[in-house]
Protein backbone atom coordinates (compact mmCIF):
# COMPACT_ATOMS: atom_id res chain seq x y z
CA UNK A 1 0.00 0.00 0.00
CA UNK A 2 1.14 3.38 -1.07
CA UNK A 3 2.09 5.96 1.95
CA UNK A 4 3.34 9.23 0.68
CA UNK A 5 3.16 13.09 1.60
CA UNK A 6 -1.13 13.33 0.39
CA UNK A 7 -2.06 10.35 2.36
CA UNK A 8 -0.37 11.62 5.20
CA UNK A 9 -1.75 14.49 5.06
CA UNK A 10 -5.08 13.29 4.68
CA UNK A 11 -4.61 11.62 7.81
CA UNK A 12 -3.92 14.60 9.63
CA UNK A 13 -7.25 16.38 8.03
CA UNK A 14 -9.23 13.27 9.46
CA UNK A 15 -7.41 13.93 13.15
CA UNK A 16 -8.97 17.45 12.55
CA UNK A 17 -11.96 16.45 11.77
CA UNK A 18 -12.57 13.98 14.47
CA UNK A 19 -11.55 17.01 17.18
CA UNK A 20 -13.59 19.40 15.35
CA UNK A 21 -16.63 16.92 15.56
CA UNK A 22 -15.95 16.41 19.11
CA UNK A 23 -15.33 19.89 20.38
CA UNK A 24 -18.74 21.11 18.97
CA UNK A 25 -20.31 17.94 20.74
CA UNK A 26 -19.14 18.86 23.69
CA UNK A 27 -20.31 22.91 23.62
CA UNK A 28 -23.95 21.79 22.65
CA UNK A 29 -25.84 23.31 24.56
CA UNK A 30 -29.81 24.56 24.80
CA UNK A 31 -29.78 27.28 24.04
CA UNK A 32 -27.37 28.16 21.12
CA UNK A 33 -24.19 30.38 20.83
CA UNK A 34 -23.13 32.03 17.81
CA UNK A 35 -20.74 29.11 17.16
CA UNK A 36 -23.48 26.84 17.44
CA UNK A 37 -25.91 28.67 15.70
CA UNK A 38 -23.36 28.30 12.65
CA UNK A 39 -22.87 24.24 13.27
CA UNK A 40 -26.50 24.39 13.16
CA UNK A 41 -27.00 26.68 10.12
CA UNK A 42 -24.30 24.25 8.23
CA UNK A 43 -26.29 20.98 8.87
CA UNK A 44 -29.65 22.31 8.12
CA UNK A 45 -28.44 23.83 4.36
CA UNK A 46 -27.00 19.98 3.72
CA UNK A 47 -30.01 18.31 5.40
CA UNK A 48 -31.73 20.45 3.23
CA UNK A 49 -30.16 19.74 -0.02
CA UNK A 50 -30.79 16.12 0.69
CA UNK A 51 -34.17 16.25 1.79
CA UNK A 52 -34.91 17.79 -1.75
CA UNK A 53 -33.15 15.12 -3.60
CA UNK A 54 -33.69 12.13 -1.87
CA UNK A 55 -37.81 13.02 -1.33
CA UNK A 56 -37.35 11.50 2.18
CA UNK A 57 -36.38 12.79 5.53
CA UNK A 58 -35.39 9.36 6.55
CA UNK A 59 -33.30 8.64 3.21
CA UNK A 60 -32.20 12.59 4.17
CA UNK A 61 -31.07 11.23 7.73
CA UNK A 62 -29.77 8.01 6.82
CA UNK A 63 -26.98 10.07 4.39
CA UNK A 64 -26.58 13.52 5.78
CA UNK A 65 -23.56 12.64 8.09
CA UNK A 66 -21.76 11.40 5.34
CA UNK A 67 -22.20 13.89 3.09
CA UNK A 68 -21.22 17.04 5.64
CA UNK A 69 -18.08 14.52 6.92
CA UNK A 70 -16.91 14.29 2.98
CA UNK A 71 -17.44 17.84 1.98
CA UNK A 72 -15.27 18.84 5.32
CA UNK A 73 -12.59 16.40 4.27
CA UNK A 74 -12.23 18.00 0.75
CA UNK A 75 -12.74 21.84 1.74
CA UNK A 76 -10.31 21.42 4.76
CA UNK A 77 -8.20 19.53 1.93
CA UNK A 78 -8.53 21.97 -0.57
CA UNK A 79 -7.31 24.75 1.83
CA UNK A 80 -4.34 22.73 3.32
CA UNK A 81 -1.28 24.69 1.61
CA UNK A 82 -2.87 27.62 3.31
CA UNK A 83 -2.45 26.08 6.73
CA UNK A 84 0.62 27.59 8.04
CA UNK A 85 4.35 25.92 8.34
CA UNK A 86 2.88 23.25 6.92
CA UNK A 87 4.37 23.71 3.66
CA UNK A 88 7.85 23.84 5.55
CA UNK A 89 8.29 20.82 7.06
CA UNK A 90 10.73 19.18 4.75
CA UNK A 91 12.90 15.75 4.98
CA UNK A 92 15.75 14.87 2.59
CA UNK A 93 14.00 17.85 -0.32
CA UNK A 94 10.49 16.43 -0.08
CA UNK A 95 7.63 18.01 2.22
CA UNK A 96 6.47 15.94 4.40
CA UNK A 97 2.49 17.19 3.86
CA UNK A 98 1.13 18.09 0.17
CA UNK A 99 -2.24 19.28 -0.51
CA UNK A 100 -4.45 15.61 -0.50
CA UNK A 101 -6.57 16.62 -3.20
CA UNK A 102 -3.99 17.58 -5.55
CA UNK A 103 -3.39 13.92 -5.66
CA UNK A 104 -5.42 12.14 -8.31
CA UNK A 105 -5.21 8.96 -6.14
CA UNK A 106 -7.08 10.67 -2.83
CA UNK A 107 -9.28 12.30 -5.35
CA UNK A 108 -10.09 8.79 -7.31
CA UNK A 109 -10.41 6.87 -3.69
CA UNK A 110 -13.03 9.63 -2.67
CA UNK A 111 -15.10 9.03 -6.25
CA UNK A 112 -14.87 5.39 -5.68
CA UNK A 113 -16.62 5.84 -2.00
CA UNK A 114 -19.12 7.78 -3.39
CA UNK A 115 -20.38 6.00 -6.36
CA UNK A 116 -19.26 2.48 -4.61
CA UNK A 117 -21.74 3.91 -1.83
CA UNK A 118 -24.28 4.97 -4.35
CA UNK A 119 -24.90 1.19 -5.69
CA UNK A 120 -24.55 -0.31 -2.17
CA UNK A 121 -27.13 1.71 -1.30
CA UNK A 122 -29.50 1.04 -4.58
CA UNK A 123 -28.87 -2.86 -3.75
CA UNK A 124 -29.90 -2.94 -0.20
CA UNK A 125 -33.21 -1.09 -1.26
CA UNK A 126 -34.26 -2.65 -4.43
CA UNK A 127 -31.65 -5.72 -5.73
CA UNK A 128 -33.33 -6.80 -8.54
CA UNK A 129 -34.71 -3.42 -9.93
CA UNK A 130 -31.03 -1.99 -9.57
CA UNK A 131 -29.75 -4.84 -11.49
CA UNK A 132 -31.93 -4.43 -14.34
CA UNK A 133 -31.64 -0.53 -13.99
CA UNK A 134 -27.80 -1.78 -15.89
CA UNK A 135 -29.03 -4.44 -17.65
CA UNK A 136 -32.34 -5.53 -18.96
CA UNK A 137 -32.46 -9.22 -17.73
CA UNK A 138 -36.06 -9.34 -18.02
CA UNK A 139 -35.47 -9.09 -21.66
CA UNK A 140 -32.66 -11.04 -22.25
CA UNK A 141 -33.87 -13.81 -20.11
CA UNK A 142 -37.26 -13.91 -22.41
CA UNK A 143 -35.93 -14.71 -25.25
CA UNK A 144 -38.76 -17.29 -26.81
CA UNK A 145 -38.23 -17.01 -30.62
CA UNK A 146 -35.59 -15.99 -33.24
CA UNK A 147 -36.66 -12.54 -33.81
CA UNK A 148 -36.51 -11.64 -30.15
CA UNK A 149 -32.58 -12.01 -30.20
CA UNK A 150 -32.14 -8.59 -31.62
CA UNK A 151 -33.46 -6.36 -29.02
CA UNK A 152 -31.42 -8.81 -26.22
CA UNK A 153 -28.45 -7.80 -28.09
CA UNK A 154 -29.31 -4.41 -27.82
CA UNK A 155 -30.22 -4.60 -23.90
CA UNK A 156 -26.53 -6.18 -23.47
CA UNK A 157 -25.47 -3.35 -25.56
CA UNK A 158 -26.72 -1.04 -23.74
CA UNK A 159 -25.80 -2.58 -20.49
CA UNK A 160 -22.39 -1.96 -20.91
CA UNK A 161 -22.67 1.83 -21.74
CA UNK A 162 -24.40 1.72 -18.65
CA UNK A 163 -21.44 0.32 -17.13
CA UNK A 164 -19.18 2.84 -19.08
CA UNK A 165 -21.06 5.65 -17.54
CA UNK A 166 -20.49 4.25 -14.21
CA UNK A 167 -17.10 3.95 -14.95
CA UNK A 168 -16.91 7.54 -16.15
CA UNK A 169 -18.46 9.31 -13.44
CA UNK A 170 -15.89 7.99 -10.94
CA UNK A 171 -13.11 9.72 -13.48
CA UNK A 172 -15.46 13.16 -14.10
CA UNK A 173 -15.60 13.25 -10.44
CA UNK A 174 -11.85 12.81 -9.47
CA UNK A 175 -10.35 14.56 -12.17
CA UNK A 176 -12.54 17.72 -12.05
CA UNK A 177 -11.46 17.77 -8.22
CA UNK A 178 -7.77 17.16 -8.68
CA UNK A 179 -7.26 19.04 -12.06
CA UNK A 180 -8.78 22.69 -10.08
CA UNK A 181 -6.64 22.10 -7.16
CA UNK A 182 -3.52 21.03 -8.67
CA UNK A 183 -4.14 23.73 -11.56
CA UNK A 184 -4.31 26.57 -8.43
CA UNK A 185 -1.17 25.05 -6.77
CA UNK A 186 0.77 24.84 -10.19
CA UNK A 187 0.24 28.77 -10.78
CA UNK A 188 1.00 29.73 -7.81
CA UNK A 189 4.17 28.39 -7.57
CA UNK A 190 4.87 29.43 -11.07
CA UNK A 191 4.48 33.18 -10.60
CA UNK A 192 5.95 32.96 -7.24
CA UNK A 193 9.13 31.40 -8.96
CA UNK A 194 9.09 33.90 -11.43
CA UNK A 195 11.65 36.25 -9.73
CA UNK A 196 12.40 37.41 -6.46
CA UNK A 197 10.10 40.64 -6.90
CA UNK A 198 7.05 38.09 -7.82
CA UNK A 199 8.07 35.97 -4.56
CA UNK A 200 5.79 37.50 -1.95
CA UNK A 201 2.78 39.93 -2.84
CA UNK A 202 2.19 38.93 -6.67
CA UNK A 203 0.67 35.17 -6.21
CA UNK A 204 -1.76 36.59 -3.24
CA UNK A 205 -4.84 37.35 -5.96
CA UNK A 206 -3.87 34.02 -7.32
CA UNK A 207 -3.72 32.52 -3.74
CA UNK A 208 -7.21 34.05 -2.92
CA UNK A 209 -8.61 32.75 -6.28
CA UNK A 210 -7.35 29.30 -5.46
CA UNK A 211 -8.62 29.31 -2.00
CA UNK A 212 -12.25 30.40 -3.64
CA UNK A 213 -12.28 27.94 -5.85
CA UNK A 214 -11.17 25.32 -3.47
CA UNK A 215 -15.00 26.03 -1.41
CA UNK A 216 -16.45 25.93 -4.77
CA UNK A 217 -15.15 22.50 -5.52
CA UNK A 218 -15.81 21.31 -2.06
CA UNK A 219 -19.03 22.45 -2.69
CA UNK A 220 -19.88 20.77 -5.88
CA UNK A 221 -18.22 17.40 -4.52
CA UNK A 222 -20.88 17.35 -1.87
CA UNK A 223 -23.93 18.27 -4.67
CA UNK A 224 -22.77 15.57 -7.18
CA UNK A 225 -22.26 13.27 -4.41
CA UNK A 226 -25.88 13.89 -3.02
CA UNK A 227 -26.96 13.57 -6.86
CA UNK A 228 -25.25 10.18 -7.29
CA UNK A 229 -26.24 8.15 -4.23
CA UNK A 230 -29.83 10.19 -4.35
Amino acid sequence: IGFNSSVLAGLIITLLIIILSFVSYKKLKLVPGNFQSFIELFVEFFYNQCVLSFGSQKKAKNFVSFIITLFLFVLISNQFSLIPLVQDIVIDGKNVFTTPTAHLRQTLTLSLLVVGLSHIAAFYMHPIKHLNSIIDFKKIFSIKKLSDLPNALLQIFLGVLNLIGEISKIISLSARLFGNIFAGQVVVAVISGLSLFTMFLVPIPFIVLSAFSGVIQAFVFAFLAISFIS
